[in-house]
């Protein structure tokens, strides 16, 4: 469990990285662009896959902080695959509802931007057990707030 906590922490800490930047955080954003990256890693023999969606101003920003902080984030993580970072005027109902703090299957972390260059966010990891879900949740939170001055909070899955 701690391989799979350390792994999660890289993804975290990198989320940092993609957060800083220009602007306000706590601004009004009345046509938002979504910004997605997906993370697969392999731990342990099990497969997981991490989602972090954030809510950007527009797609220029979404774009540059995607080619500028993602790339190379992840070469010390031979485990981790990401792909492609996907950014869009909208997310498909089942992912645009975690901005609204809805419950889902698995647990999730709730990110509101407290200053400048923080974003709305949210960080799911998918293909723990409840119970790990649980632990992991509380570990990224516990890294989250090191790094993140807006508020942070675990969201339990529905069930």
């Amino acid at each position: 469990m701690k391989a799979l906590i350390g792994m999660l922490v890289v993804g975290v800490l990198a989320y940092f990285v993609w957060q800083r930047g220009s602007g306000a955080g706590t601004e009004v954003i009345d046509d938002p662009v979504y910004g997605e990256i997906r993370i697969d890693l392999e731990v342990q023999g099990r497969e997981l896959e991490m989602a972090l969606f954030a809510r950007l101003p527009d797609d220029g920003e979404c774009q540059t902080r995607a080619t500028q902080d993602w790339q190379g984030v992840f070469e010390a993580c031979p485990a981790c695959n990401l792909h492609p970072v996907q950014c869009r005027d909208e997310l498909p109902p089942r992912y645009a509802r975690l901005f609204d703090d809805e419950p889902i299957s698995s647990w999730y972390v709730s990110m509101q931007p407290g200053m400048a260059g923080e974003r709305q966010g949210r960080l799911v990891v998918y293909g723990l057990t409840d119970q790990e879900g649980a632990v992991v949740c509380k570990e990224l939170l516990k890294a989250v707030k090191q790094k993140y001055r807006g508020t942070a909070r675990c969201v339990a899955p529905a069930g």
